[in-house]
């Protein structure tokens, strides 16, 4: 019976780089970030990042105006009732927006 002889394949050429002179070739940013300063162009500075996220700022501004608004119509509504039934219900409809504003902004609204 004939034997079975493993024999490697030969060794592939590497692949070499392309060429960098190619006129298809399209260029990389930093040489076109190179080409915009050689006619005058001005890099812009680093950003500055702002101190309070868009959401957290969204955020406080709805919770804050749901908030003024539950407890100014609550106060108005109730007038004959005890000041503090009052003010326990509007801090409980003030807790219950705030919760739901947070779920929906970072809980919903930060998946996407």
């Amino acid at each position: 019976m004939a034997k079975f002889t493993f024999r490697p394949s030969p060794p592939k050429p590497a692949e070499s780089a392309p060429p960098v002179n190619l006129p298809d070739r399209l260029p990389s940013n930093a040489e076109l970030l190179h080409e915009l300063r050689k006619h005058g162009a001005k890099s812009s500075g680093p950003r500055e990042l702002p101190a309070v996220s868009r959401r957290t700022r969204d955020y406080l501004l709805t919770a804050g105006v749901g908030s003024a608004s539950i407890l100014f119509l609550s106060f108005k509504l109730l007038t004959d009732s005890d000041v503090l039934v009052i003010l326990r219900l509007a801090l409980t409809g003030v807790a219950l927006l705030c919760g739901l504003l947070w779920f929906i902004f970072y809980g919903v609204m930060g998946r996407y």
